[in-house]
């Protein structure tokens, strides 16, 4: 009896060329949930602030500005809507690179930050505002920012796989490279000229402040790009949380696909911390709250996430400028104070 060999079909690109996703009633569900919970913190959002608002009059002035009057149409068209969506935009970049790194990782832990691409960011544009202020014009701040975290994340995926690609020793040298940039920073705050710094704080707190339509648009390309790429690759993912021998059985190529996405990842996280700064703990939250509705199942796992996120900033974003008014907290240290207790949390249960 002839014995039958099945050999692993490599696949060419991360995602599939035919998407058959069967969505069942209960993920529906929750995912018109919370797309209806984003919408309220949207009203909300808009109606919250300085210049106080009903959710009425902030529907009225998103829907029909012509019968409101001029400065209240101002105020929310010019300030508070592109501050919302950059807020949602990158909450959802952020919560779609979590669940990618934590899946391909196999770690509950593992989050945006773990690559380096938030200290990266925050590392170039610190040097640039503190150490050579006149070289590149501050429109293009968050391009360097970018390219920081780009480079960074590459550095750290070269010197994991230079001996063969393992999750456990990406993680290590994330961490590593991580912590060394964060006290480059930190010792760019300290001893930089306190005018130059003070320009750099509110971003590196993760603050929303000033946010243009401009920056808006950019954001909504680097996160629609990237992030329905990551959405094909459902299937691959769903079996790479199996393990890596499992996934190549199956036909998943994890030479070719896990660097396919963790490049995805690494342009999502790039593109929100270049237009909002650090906001800690979204990549890590939102994938778990995810994960209490549809499991690992990554066809809604995605977009549920994403969805999360985005109220997750938005919320933080308004309780941030509310709470303590006239004083405004940048989202990210609202964020952290959230998501500081959740990760205390999520660690006892992991013991367990």
């Amino acid at each position: 009896m002839k014995a039958v060999l099945f050999s692993p079909r490599p696949l060419r690109l991360g995602f599939s060329s035919k998407v058959n996703f069967h969505a069942r009633a209960s993920d529906l569900f929750w995912l018109m949930f919370f797309i209806a919970m984003l919408v309220f913190l949207f009203l909300w959002s808009a109606a919250t602030g300085s210049y106080q608002l009903s959710v009425w009059d902030s529907w009225s002035i998103v829907f029909d500005p012509a019968s409101m009057p001029d400065r209240l149409v101002q105020v929310i068209w010019e300030f508070r809507l592109p501050r919302m969506f950059a807020a949602a935009l990158c909450g959802a970049a952020l919560a779609i690179a979590g669940v990618v790194l934590q899946s391909i990782t196999r770690n509950a832990l593992a989050s945006p930050g773990l690559i380096g691409v938030e200290a990266g960011a925050s590392a170039t544009m610190l040097v640039f505002v503190v150490i050579l202020p006149s070289v590149i014009p501050i429109v293009f701040l968050p391009v360097t920012a970018m390219l920081g975290g780009f480079i960074v994340a590459t550095f750290i995926w070269v010197l994991s796989s230079a001996a063969g690609y393992s999750p456990v020793r990406l993680v290590l040298v994330g961490v590593g490279i991580t912590s060394m940039l964060s006290a480059f920073t930190e010792m760019l705050i300290t001893y930089g000229d306190i005018e130059l710094v003070e320009s750099a704080l509110m971003w590196l707190g993760g603050s929303l402040y000033q946010t243009s339509w401009q920056q808006v648009y950019v954001m909504v390309f680097w996160l629609v790009i990237p992030g329905t790429l990551i959405w094909l690759s459902f299937r691959q993912l769903n079996l790479l949380v199996l393990g890596d021998k499992v996934a190549f059985s199956k036909g998943v190529d994890n030479r070719k696909t896990v660097p396919f996405l963790l490049f995805l990842s690494v342009a999502l996280t790039s593109a929100s911390v270049a237009t909002a700064g650090t906001l800690t703990f979204v990549g890590l939250i939102a994938p778990h709250i995810a994960r209490r509705f549809c499991s690992n199942r990554h066809g809604a796992l995605i977009p549920l996430s994403a969805l999360i996120g985005a109220c997750l900033v938005v919320l933080g974003d308004t309780l941030g400028r509310s709470a303590f008014a006239p004083l405004q907290l940048p989202a990210g240290l609202v964020l952290v104070l959230v998501g500081a207790p959740y990760f205390i949390i999520l660690m006892g249960r992991l013991k367990r």
